[in-house]
């Protein structure tokens, strides 16, 4: 018996080192979460003690967390829309066939003065689309042990941005990855859903986007449109980023994004649909040179945000922009980025629409997208002198630091007080 023992306890104690390295490993790195079961309301408000500062800032009856500062907004995702997609070739060391496709985009950031800019956009991992949707919505970490719901999306059940818009009477219409119906079935008041999977298909959902893309900013029945294409995502992942398809898939975009401008534009005059319409382009995860995505390199965690106002903020943003990032575009116009945290988009959304901020965001307001809207410097009297445009600052920070009380009230003490 003894020799037997002592044949098998190699194995026996292998089989103990396997059992807890892979306890360990599913207690460590396949982490869960739990989702709390709460929703934001606006009520809840008076419980932060950031109430006394909403209620005398501001009378507005349509006030609930924040006082909204856009009418209208309109989110267009470009599916595994890398960082130097849009940025200019002038921020990188060496220039690439895919680079400066995007001209309009960065057109716009360089000639529009305060009112539109280009964000590098920091995803957090697994940098798969259904993570980066459930991320960009609730404000929260998806972990990598949700990456196996990505072939069957569950309904999102934890407060996110899309409830809150239903529950606060905004109109929500989504087109293009049918991602969306699964995480958020019976919340969209119209939608044209497309099938996203089959990745060999470049153009179906894309088409299927622009049919109905550009009729839909002509006319009022929706408060926020999403417009998700995926044609940049399947060329990665079939020809990867360095080839014709791709390359055509981002000129194709350039092509549908300067009519939507044109669009936004040309109805943005006093009185018109998009006087006050917010406009965002952007990725939600980046992709390696062959298309892959999902880990934590920096080509999959780092995207693109871009974010312009149809109404131009008061020249005093500029002191809330962050300057250091600066160089010249290739028509030597001087152009800035901006950095954001995926992880902020749910919190500032909010705050730029004036709902609640989804239950268990971690995020927090960022003040350089929310400057960007001119109505977060209403109410200021708008100078030229030196000492009227620092009042003007003043005011705008005042604003600000009001909002960031209620962001940090809700992160921080909301869910302790309210569950």
């Amino acid at each position: 018996m003894g020799s037997k023992w002592a044949l098998i306890r190699p194995f026996f104690l292998i089989l103990l080192f396997h059992s807890v390295a892979i306890y360990l490993f599913t207690r460590g790195f396949l982490l869960t979460r739990t989702e709390l079961s709460a929703y934001s309301r606006c009520s809840d408000l008076s419980h932060s003690p950031c109430s006394a500062l909403h209620n005398s800032s501001s009378h507005d009856d349509r006030r609930c967390w924040t006082k909204p500062a856009v009418d209208r907004l309109v989110i267009i995702i470009l599916d595994a829309l890398r960082f130097d997609f849009l940025a200019p070739s002038s921020f990188f060391a060496e220039a690439k066939p895919w680079m400066d496709k995007l001209r309009v985009l960065q057109k716009l950031a360089s000639g529009e003065g305060s009112s539109a800019r280009i964000f590098k956009a920091i995803a957090d991992p697994p940098t798969t689309s259904l993570q980066r949707l459930k991320g960009l919505t609730t404000g929260g970490l998806p972990t990598f042990i949700d990456v196996g719901n990505s072939f069957g999306a569950p309904a999102i059940v934890e407060d996110n941005l899309i409830c809150q818009l239903n529950k606060n009477g905004k109109r929500v219409l989504m087109m293009g990855d049918d991602t969306w119906l699964q995480l958020f079935p019976g919340q969209f008041n119209k939608s044209y859903p497309y099938p996203s999977f089959d990745v060999k298909d470049l153009d179906t959902v894309d088409n299927g986007v622009m049919e109905h893309l550009l009729p839909s900013l002509y006319k009022d029945d929706w408060d926020v449109l999403i417009a998700h294409f995926l044609g940049v995502d399947h060329a990665g992942h079939i020809f990867g980023v360095d080839s014709t398809p791709m390359i055509q898939k981002l000129e194709q975009y350039n092509s549908i994004l300067e009519k939507v401008v044109d669009v936004l534009k040309s109805q943005s005059g006093p009185g018109g649909p998009h006087e006050n319409t917010f406009l965002v382009v952007m990725g939600d995860h980046g992709q390696t040179l062959n298309g892959d995505h999902g880990g934590g390199t920096p080509e999959e965690v780092e995207t693109s945000l871009f974010a312009m106002s149809l109404r131009s903020p008061p020249a005093s943003i500029l002191s809330i922009l962050d300057l250091n990032s600066c160089k010249l575009d290739l028509d030597g116009e001087k152009i800035c980025i901006g950095t954001i945290q995926q992880l902020d988009f749910a919190a500032t959304m909010a705050a730029l629409l004036g709902i609640p901020t989804p239950f268990g965001s971690i995020g927090h307001v960022n003040p350089e997208l929310y400057a960007l809207s001119a109505s977060t410097w209403d109410g200021q009297k708008m100078g030229t002198n030196n000492c009227k445009s620092w009042s003007n600052l003043e005011a705008w920070m005042q604003n600000y630091a009001n909002t960031l009380c209620i962001n940090c009230w809700q992160v921080m003490f909301m869910p302790t007080c309210l569950c």
